[in-house]
């Protein structure tokens, strides 16, 4: 097992846990910014001098230096240059920066050690989260899936680059889960009880669905669901050769290794489908959880304010701690509370305001049943024509395959446009055939165009229905 200490220096985070760790971090910043788009991550010294003499002058403030930093230093605390190249240097020793020799009459450089990239990466991921676009993400695996059969290398430019995606959107999908406790409580903090009550009228629209509900919709996960589990079928199936024989030459291994990787990657896949739903149920359940929380949390500081609702509200829960049974609520009011008001049972003030009392329903003897007349004939022929008729028509997976059938009569492609224009009654037709668009089952295919068509009076996105190809 290797230990991340095999790797780098052991003192790496020494600099991180003294008096001045925010400043190490400020400088780390501050180079890394400068350093993160260079080759080798490396600039010369003398910038880097300057970057750290600028941070400290702009400072303004007495540094307080610890036992290894005023060695580094030589007990000068007042040249900020001395001081900064102190810094810079214990960066040095402990791992985080290196030393570059320079070519022919160049000047020496410092570099952002390239092993600790990760590191410094996952700070500035902390202060500021990567704002992952579910539905760009799952859009573009999807898209990378509906072309595998034209792509040259189907393992390393499909199945690994969808893989990976994959492991990239739960992991985010997962600290979007982690992370709604903290912010409900951030969006809550600082506001008053009758503002977080507001707010929350508005949170739905404005958080919720911005922040992941899109994701959800039926013409985004569950759209792209049905179509990535299909690509997948082929891949263990008409693609399957095509995946190993490219894994085999990325790889460098036999056919059975490439063979066996190449399942258990499928596999994978398919489990992080699974994951990524199953992390959304939880997201939607943490929702609701601390949504209640904060909004109960408000509710009970606004009955707990000081304000007149407020003390009216103390007051009857203090009667209602006093009532015991039924009898307690015509007993007099001896309480300090006398002299403000009363309160009285309902039955004092008017017994008409009481509910009337519902009466039970009581057994009856059974009649008997009429004689029915003889059906017309005629009359339920029609009713069952109808139903049939209704049947034959209905918006079914079977139904709709027919009416595709019937609507190409044994052409390539045909425009919903044109159809519509020419038999304005195959309206519920052409929504059919929308409508089952993404159906496993379906034996044709719909293909979206960019412009919009008017006919008879009908305004929609022009499609094309063409014969699926098996």
């Amino acid at each position: 097992m290797v230990n991340i200490f095999d790797e780098i220096d052991e003192n790496l985070f020494r600099p991180l846990t003294g008096t001045n760790k925010r400043k190490y971090v400020d400088i780390l910043t501050l180079i890394w910014d400068r350093c993160k788009r260079i080759p080798m991550y490396a600039i010369e010294k003398s910038t880097i001098f300057d970057v750290v003499e600028e941070y400290f002058l702009g400072l303004d403030e007495q540094i307080e230096l610890d036992a290894e930093e005023q060695e580094e230093t030589d007990g000068n605390v007042t040249d900020t240059r001395v001081i900064a190249g102190g810094f810079i240097r214990r960066l040095r020793d402990t791992g985080w920066l290196a030393e570059k020799d320079g070519e022919y009459e160049e000047e020496s450089k410092l570099a952002i050690n390239y092993k600790v990239v990760p590191v410094i990466k996952s700070f500035q991921e902390i202060i500021s989260p990567t704002i992952i676009t579910y539905k760009g993400k799952l859009f573009k695996i999807y898209s990378m899936f509906e072309h595998i059969s034209e792509q040259g290398s189907p393992y390393e430019g499909v199945l690994k680059e969808a893989s990976e995606d994959f492991d990239n959107l739960n992991q985010a999908l997962r600290t979007l889960a982690a992370s709604i406790e903290d912010h409900i409580n951030y969006l809550t903090k600082g506001k008053k009880p009758e503002e977080v009550l507001d707010f929350f009228e508005k949170y739905e629209e404005k958080i919720v669905v911005g922040s992941y509900h899109r994701f959800k919709t039926n013409d985004n996960l569950f759209y792209y669901r049905t179509s990535l589990y299909e690509s997948l079928d082929k891949c263990e199936d008409v693609l399957l050769d095509a995946l190993v024989s490219d894994y085999m030459e990325v790889e460098r291994v036999d056919k059975a290794e490439a063979a066996c990787r190449i399942k258990e990657l499928i596999a994978k896949v398919r489990m992080d489908i699974e994951e990524m739903e199953a992390i959304m149920r939880i997201i939607d359940d943490r929702h609701i959880t601390y949504r209640t929380r904060a909004v109960q949390r408000a509710q009970f500081l606004l009955l707990s304010d000081g304000s007149v609702k407020s003390k009216i509200n103390n007051l009857l829960q203090f009667y209602a701690s006093e009532i015991t049974s039924k009898d307690d609520l015509y007993e007099e009011d001896e309480t300090c509370c006398f002299d403000v008001f009363q309160i009285y049972g309902q039955n004092f003030i008017d017994s008409a305001s009481l509910a009337t009392p519902v009466k039970k329903k009581r057994s009856t003897p059974i009649e008997f049943m009429t004689v029915v007349d003889e059906l017309d004939m005629e009359l339920v022929e029609e009713k069952n024509r109808k139903m049939l008729e209704y049947i034959k028509n209905a918006l079914t997976s079977e139904n709709v395959n027919g009416f595709a059938k019937d609507i190409l009569q044994g052409k390539t492609a045909v425009s919903a446009g044109s159809i519509l224009e020419n038999n304005p009654d195959d309206l519920i037709k052409i929504i059919g055939l929308y409508t089952y668009s993404q159906t496993p089952e379906r034996r044709f295919e719909i293909r979206l165009k960019d412009n919009f068509v008017e006919t008879n009076g009908i305004r929609f996105k022009e499609f094309i229905i063409e014969k699926r190809k098996v």
